[in-house]
C-alpha cells in the first residue's frame, strides 16, 4: 500500500489536472493545493470538511476570485451580507472587504482562491473596508463601465451560471466575470464545433477551468487532452492551443489571462513562440 507522504502531488500549471486525481494524490479528506502559479496568477484549490468555518481575512492590494465547484456554502463579506453559493456560484472579494467561508451540510466544500500573486491575506479587524484600502493606500478595483445583459457586469459580488443562462440563453455566448489589473476571467458558453486555427501568447500562460460538456485542447509540442466538467487545463506562454468542444452537448470553459493580451495565430513565429521545430 502507498503512503499518503509518497503520493505523487501533481505541480502546479499542468496542461491537464483534474480535482479527482488532486484528491486522490492528496488522500482525500481536506487539502489546499496550488493549481496556477505564474506572472499574474495564483490559483489554489481548497477541499474543507462539512461544518468547516474560515477565520474572516481580507486582502489590502487584491480582490479575490472565488468559484464554489461542489458543496454548499453560507458566505460572509463585509457590506455584502451573508448568502448561500453552491456549485458554480463565482464570488468576487474586493479589496479590503473581509470574507468567511462556511461549508454546509453533511458533504466537503470545494472552491478556487484566484488573486495576483503579491496578494496579502490579514485577519478581518474593525475598521470598514475603505478605511482598511485608505490605511494601505489602495483604491478599489475601477469597475468596467459597459452595458451587460440583465446588468450582469464583471466583478460582482456574486453571480451564478444558473443567473447567465436565464439572462443570456442557450450557447453561443461569452461573458466577462473578473475584470481587475492583473488578470481576466471570462465564461464561455459553446456547442460543439470543429477545430480552429488556434493563437498562443507571448506575455502569459492562460488556463482553463471546465464546467460543462467536453472539451479538447490541441496544444504545439505537448499533444492533445480532452477536459471535462472538474478539470483544469493550462497553456504555458508561447505555445499555440487549438480549442474546441466535442460530442453532443455545449461545453463551458472559464478562462484566465492577462487583461488585454493579443492573441497572435498560428503563422506568427518568433522568440515567444515554443513547441514547434526551429523555435525554443
Amino acid at each position: 500500500m502507498i503512503a499518503v507522504s509518497a503520493r505523487a502531488i501533481p505541480a502546479p500549471n499542468r496542461p491537464l489536472v483534474g480535482i479527482a486525481t488532486i484528491d486522490d494524490a492528496h488522500g482525500g479528506g481536506v487539502w489546499h493545493h496550488r493549481l496556477i502559479e505564474n506572472a499574474q496568477t495564483y490559483a489554489d484549490l481548497l477541499r474543507e470538511a462539512p461544518g468547516s468555518v474560515t477565520a474572516p481575512v481580507w486582502r489590502p492590494n487584491a480582490d479575490e476570485f472565488v468559484a464554489i465547484l461542489d458543496g454548499r456554502y453560507e458566505v460572509e463579506i463585509d457590506d455584502h451580507g451573508t448568502f448561500v453559493a453552491e456549485a458554480d456560484t463565482y464570488i468576487c472579494v474586493p479589496k479590503g472587504h473581509a470574507a468567511r467561508f462556511h461549508v454546509l451540510g453533511g458533504s466537503h466544500g470545494v472552491r478556487t482562491s484566484v488573486r495576483q500573486p503579491n496578494a496579502q491575506s490579514l485577519p478581518a479587524d474593525r475598521r470598514t473596508p475603505a478605511e482598511r484600502r485608505s490605511a494601505h493606500s489602495v483604491i478599489p478595483t475601477v469597475q468596467v463601465i459597459e452595458e451587460a445583459p440583465g446588468n450582469l457586469t464583471p466583478n460582482r459580488v456574486r453571480l451564478t451560471l444558473a443567473d447567465l443562462k436565464l439572462v443570456r440563453g442557450e450557447a453561443n455566448w461569452a461573458h466577462r466575470v473578473m475584470d481587475n489589473e492583473t488578470f481576466v476571467t471570462n465564461l464561455i458558453y459553446m456547442k460543439p464545433h470543429d477545430l480552429p486555427a488556434g493563437h498562443w501568447h507571448a506575455d502569459c500562460d492562460e488556463w482553463w477551468m471546465i464546467r460543462e460538456g467536453t472539451i479538447e485542447w490541441v496544444f504545439d509540442g505537448i499533444g492533445t487532452h480532452q477536459a471535462s466538467r472538474g478539470d483544469f487545463v493550462c497553456a504555458p506562454r508561447g505555445y499555440l492551443h487549438r480549442i474546441h468542444v466535442i460530442g453532443d452537448v455545449p461545453g463551458i470553459r472559464m478562462p484566465s489571462v492577462l487583461p488585454n493580451v493579443p492573441h497572435p495565430g498560428p503563422d506568427v513565429l518568433g522568440y515567444a513562440r515554443r513547441g514547434i521545430p526551429g523555435f525554443p
